[in-house]
């Protein structure tokens, strides 16, 4: 009996067309834009809020921004804590220069706008009704909507919910929450 192994160049196209299909494979994936930041694989329920925030590339610039205004140290406390953290997206959309003139000349106004997206107490999902207000650390009330089955909080669209922390709950936002007497533009 012979035995016959596939000739040398047949393999080597059967290996590139293996490769080749695993690349675009992974083409296809790093093109979808991802839609998930937190996701609940990369949390972790038994690490702070501020550990979380901390691991997690899709919060870098809240992170940073979290450490230039002392907040990161509030998020490590025993809490309970309800945090609505917006995604780098987010930030990004800030006109320019915003972010750097909050982070470096306006620090108050930059604590009060993050502290603005902190609320006292484990606030989940089917805890939210429709009209709510809840109390900020800023001191300032945000407004919960739910229409359509979608949550939003002033207005800006919660994209993932009910990440659990050792020391609360996250709640990942599509967009930066201002108090009433403070915006983007006045920055």
């Amino acid at each position: 009996m012979l035995n016959k192994l596939p000739c040398p160049s047949a393999l080597a196209c059967l290996c590139c067309f293996l490769m080749a299909c695993s690349d675009n494979e992974n083409k296809d994936t790093a093109a979808k834009p991802s839609t998930s930041t937190i996701v609940a694989a990369k949390a972790s329920a038994s690490k702070t809020i501020a550990d979380n925030i901390i691991s997690d590339s899709d919060h870098t610039i809240l992170a940073k921004a979290l450490d230039s205004t002392e907040l990161m140290e509030t998020l490590k406390k025993p809490g309970p804590f309800t945090v609505f953290i917006p995604t780098n997206q987010a930030f990004e959309k800030l006109p320019e220069g915003v972010l750097e003139s909050l982070m470096t000349t306006r620090r108050n106004d930059f604590v009060n706008i993050l502290s603005y997206h902190i609320v006292a107490g484990d606030i989940r999902t089917h805890d939210f009704k429709d009209g709510q207000k809840l109390r900020t650390l800023a001191g300032q009330e945000l407004i919960v909507s739910l229409r359509n089955d979608k949550l939003r909080i002033n207005g800006t669209n919660v994209v993932e919910t009910d990440i659990e922390a050792g020391n609360g709950v996250i709640h990942v936002i599509d967009g930066i929450l201002f108090p009433r007497d403070q915006n983007a533009v006045s920055h």
